[in-house]
């Protein structure tokens, strides 16, 4: 029997040295750490990159669209304050008080962060993208909501001016009727009056029409009556003209036979002047009134002429009354001339 020390051999003794196993060494086990460290830090550093450009495109992205946004909304609130618009042009006078509100809000908006965020800083570049896609929103929001409040306001106008061009249609079909009525057989031109017939029957059809939208559809209308009811007062008139300017020709006439007869029938007077080549001139004026001038009579002095000469002639001048002429001499006498004495009155 033998020994366990002498029969057991050891393993260190027995096993071959090609089979023991082998430990690493320090220096390669160096080298495989690093190389891990490396592709870990590969991998992180290529996450981040990748993250890093992602974020950028989105935050520009959210820029592009929320400068969009801005710019539509600033338009809106252009458009919206372009016209002035009154409480009484409105059909819902309240609609005014919405509008304005909405316009105030648009304009306390703060639009795009003006700060630019590092390019390769991803928390900045998600931070900045997320503001910009929150004023793209409201933004949106806002010229939604503005662009509704005056599309109210200029649906209620719309409505206001369709109400308003209807009553003045209607007003006018009952003015025109009117006419129509009172000039019956007081025109010049009955046509005019067959034109304003038809044109009332076409404004009771535009009247009664339905789905109505444009208040147009009613003012051309009223424009086309108020022309006819125009014709129709020019026709009525020219007749009425033409009425005063022959009563006032026929007036004239007979003023003008009342007048001739008038003259025809008063008394007729006359004047006749008389003159006595040998007792003066003189005139009378008599009428059938009774009136008769006062005579009057002129008497010349007496003269007498006694000329001196061989012959021893005398010659005495004529006595001149109111009746003649009264000659010393005879006429046929030489140098007997007829001496006319001065006009008894």
């Amino acid at each position: 029997m033998t020994k366990p020390s002498e029969e057991v051999e050891t393993m260190d003794d027995a096993t071959p040295e090609e089979s023991k196993p082998k430990g690493i060494k320090p220096a390669k086990l160096i080298i495989i750490i690093v190389a891990v460290i490396i592709v870990a830090l590969a991998g992180i550093g290529g996450g981040y990159a990748y993250w890093t450009h992602h974020e950028g495109n989105a935050y520009h992205e959210a820029v592009a669209q929320a400068e969009n946004a801005d710019k539509a909304l600033s338009k809106a609130v252009d458009e919206a304050t372009a016209t002035t618009y009154k409480a009484d042009q409105l059909k819902e006078p309240k609609l005014l008080g919405k509008l304005d509100a909405a316009i105030s809000k648009a304009k306390a908006l703060k639009g795009v962060p003006e700060d630019q965020p590092g390019e390769w800083l991803a928390w900045q570049l998600a931070s900045a993208k997320k503001a910009n896609a929150t004023d793209a929103d409201e933004a949106n929001a806002q010229a939604k909501a503005l662009k509704a409040a005056l599309k109210a306001v200029r649906d209620s106008r719309l409505a206001k001016e369709l109400d308003t061009a209807k009553s003045q249609l209607k007003q006018g079909i009952d003015g025109a009727s009117q006419t129509l009525k009172d000039t019956d057989g007081k025109v010049a031109d009955n046509a005019t009056r067959d034109s304003l017939t038809k044109a009332i029957d076409e404004a009771n059809n535009t009247l009664a029409k339905k789905g109505v939208t444009d208040p147009k559809t009613y003012t051309d209308q009223k424009a086309k009556l108020d022309a006819a009811v125009k014709q129709v007062n020019d026709s009525k008139a020219a007749k009425d003209k033409a009425d005063a300017e022959a009563a006032a020709q026929a007036q004239a006439q007979a003023a003008a036979q009342a007048q001739a007869a008038q003259a025809a029938a008063q008394p007729q007077s006359s004047y006749s002047p008389s003159y006595n080549r040998y007792g003066g001139s003189g005139s009378g004026y008599s009428s059938n009134r009774g009136y008769s001038a006062p005579q009057q009579s002129y008497t010349a002095p007496q003269q007498s002429y006694t000329p001196s000469n061989n012959g021893g002639s005398s010659y005495s001048g004529p006595t001149i009354t109111g009746g003649g002429i009264v000659f010393d001499c005879t006429p046929s006498e030489p140098g007997c001339g007829q001496h006319g004495a001065p006009d008894a009155y």
